[in-house]
């Protein structure tokens, strides 16, 4: 015992620093603890995210709740244009737009990411399907929901008065569009984890892909004007926040030789 002692003590002292454990989280991988760790801490700091915007931010928001309120005003002849403008190739266009903000397209585009990313090590991809799904449950499963409930507005297919709100009354789905906030959601997440590696050719494709939803949901006088807005700039900003958040970070332990001893350091 004593001799694997001295031979350890050896090591020790002939190097400077020995690292002893190198890794990182699998935050970045759908499914794993670690995953559901950062979901659950993001979720914990959702409330208090608009205390911490800088004036760049407030002014984003603000141009977007602005430009939805305005549009209030227009639902009305937005919807009748629509309404009157219907023709077989658009109504073919929209019936494939629309499900890139619903399980349809958004489900598949995620999973088969996530195994494309176990079958390969491929941290891009591991990064695509987690970023999309968590940016996804909070915008569309969370922060859209919930500002529905509070808005009370009925869908265009009710024939009412679009400026007509009824909040917290149950079965009014209109304001904002949760399609739109999914699309836009998602559509940022692959935006944003592709930019490093692949540039921007894939930027006008996967914001067309979310334009198109927030169209077909006018077009299919599923929703106005202002909730396509609104849900726009919910997705975008989620999934823009989800993506460009520090992940990831190494975790090295080093055993460091001194005249004690030695003395162990942690780097997370």
């Amino acid at each position: 015992m004593k001799r694997y002692a001295l031979i350890l003590a050896a090591v020790l002292l002939a190097a400077p620093q020995v690292r002893v454990f190198a890794g990182q989280p699998d935050e970045n991988k759908l499914f794993t603890p670690a995953f559901f760790k950062r979901g659950w801490g993001d979720l914990k700091e959702l409330p208090t995210k608009p205390f911490h915007w800088e004036k760049k931010e407030w002014f984003i928001a603000g141009g977007v709740l602005g430009a939805s309120l305005t549009a209030i005003a227009f639902d009305g002849k937005v919807q009748t244009y629509y309404r009157d403008h219907r023709s077989g190739f658009f109504t073919s266009v929209s019936d494939v737009t629309t499900h890139f903000g619903d399980y349809k397209q958004q489900v598949p585009i995620l999973m088969g990411t996530w195994i494309a990313g176990l079958a390969t090590g491929n941290e891009t991809l591991n990064k695509i399907a987690a970023d999309g799904a968590e940016a996804s449950i909070i915008a569309a499963g969370i922060i859209t929901p919930t500002l529905v409930y509070c808005t009370g507005r009925a869908l265009p297919n009710a024939n009412e008065d679009p400026q007509k709100f009824r909040p917290f009354v149950p079965m009014r789905y209109s304001y904002p569009s949760g399609h739109t906030t999914a699309a836009f959601s998602l559509a940022t997440v692959l935006d944003q984890d592709l930019r490093e590696k692949f540039g921007y050719w894939h930027t006008p494709i996967v914001y067309g892909m979310a334009v198109g939803t927030a169209t077909s949901r006018i077009y299919d006088d599923t929703h106005y004007l202002s909730d396509v807005i609104l849900g726009a700039g919910i997705g975008w900003s989620v999934g823009y926040w989800i993506s460009n958040k520090p992940r990831n970070k190494d975790r090295t332990v080093w055993i460091i030789p001194t005249t004690d001893g030695v003395m162990l350091t942690a780097k997370f």
